[in-house]
């Protein structure tokens, strides 16, 4: 792809968003979340964080000392099957501290965000991930908690809740002012996340964005996938995907070798010695930080001004010359304005913590 088409693509994805947050109907989700005006927890009072969504949980107290958030204890261990919410309910039963009154929630669930008592929540949209959490479906994930909890044990708690996207971008507010972050997922999955002002922050969805050109083996992936005409750059972009980009283009160039089941497998044929196959694995890379770096780009367009990215995903960070890619593209698109990519150690858990902190 030529460096006209992706200034093309940067400027369609620049008007979905400038459409977007006029209020107009575009291929982005653009959820907006509207952070609490003022912090949940007081001075020097400790509170919970609890993160849900992965192979694992984790839980940490954390206590607000100085304006600062400090980690007192964490843990971690095998998460179960969420097939009822009466299994997450008795989850949080065995893990919520019997001392706090706040828990944060790191819910890496489907969400449409809502506000209750001045915090932020979300409504649950559907179970993923093998977990259906049948009963919670439609309604409100951290006032559920709250209700149950108070009937079953005379107990209040103020939970605050949000996805893992919102809470990746959140944790960004421990080191920067909200006016210099976004954030972004660039792993089996891809999204990003902005602050249009203070006290809202935007889950873009952007794995949405259809506004380019689909790539022949892109269009074969869409038709087989389970969700045909979804996520189309995400299908175009993310580790999730990019092995069956090099089956299909190797399979058409006639390349011999046996079918690769992860998108590890080409960060190891970049290396390889055989020029053919780590041409093909460069190409795959390189086409997919291409297009990371026009959304990276049209989000620093679009705010006008130097952004700190706050990223998290193995193949951002891990990917043979991925992360270089992604920044020298963005480096031509958006010479204007300048992006500093960062990572942050527990931005899960940090993250959360700023819901309340």
């Amino acid at each position: 792809m030529n460096f006209n088409e992706l200034k093309f693509i940067k400027q369609s994805f620049i008007l979905e968003l400038e459409k977007s947050i006029a209020g107009q109907k575009t291929s982005f989700p653009f959820i907006r979340h509207t952070l609490a005006s003022n912090p949940i927890v007081k001075e020097n009072e400790t509170f919970q964080v609890i993160v849900i969504g992965g192979s694992f949980y984790q839980k940490a107290l954390m206590k607000k000392i100085g304006g600062n958030i400090r980690m007192i204890s964490h843990m971690e261990g095998p998460q179960p099957q969420f097939l009822h919410k009466k299994v997450l309910f008795e989850f949080l039963e065995k893990h919520i501290d019997p001392h706090v009154k706040v828990i944060a929630l790191n819910f890496a669930y489907p969400l449409h965000p809502a506000t209750c008592q001045g915090k932020l929540d979300g409504t649950l949209v559907n179970g993923s991930k093998e977990n259906s959490f049948d009963g919670l479906v439609g309604r409100v994930v951290g006032e559920s908690i709250e209700e149950y909890f108070q009937q079953k044990h005379t107990r209040s708690l103020y939970v605050s809740c949000a996805n893992d996207t919102i809470c990746l971008l959140l944790s960004g507010l421990m080191y920067h002012p909200w006016n210099q972050l976004s954030a972004g997922v660039v792993g089996t999955g891809l999204n990003f996340a902005l602050f249009p002002d203070e006290h809202t922050v935007v889950n873009l969805e952007s794995a949405e964005f259809d506004k380019f050109e689909r790539s022949e083996a892109g269009k074969i992936i869409d038709e087989s996938s389970v969700s045909p005409g979804s996520a189309l750059m995400e299908k175009e972009v993310s580790g999730a995907y990019l092995y069956h980009h090099f089956n299909i283009e190797a399979k058409k160039r006639g390349l011999l070798f046996d079918k690769i089941t992860s998108t590890k497998s080409i960060d190891d044929y970049a290396k390889s010695e055989d020029e053919q196959i780590a041409r093909l694995a460069k190409e795959i890379l390189q086409h997919s930080a291409s297009y990371v770096a026009i959304q990276v780009a049209g989000i620093l367009d679009f705010c006008k001004r130097d952004l700190t990215f706050i990223m998290q995903g193995s193949l951002f960070w891990k990917g043979y010359k991925y992360r270089e890619t992604v920044e020298n593209t963005v480096l031509k698109l958006s010479p204007k304005y300048k992006a500093i990519f960062e990572k942050i150690e527990r931005s899960d858990l940090y993250g959360a913590a700023k819901l309340v902190g």
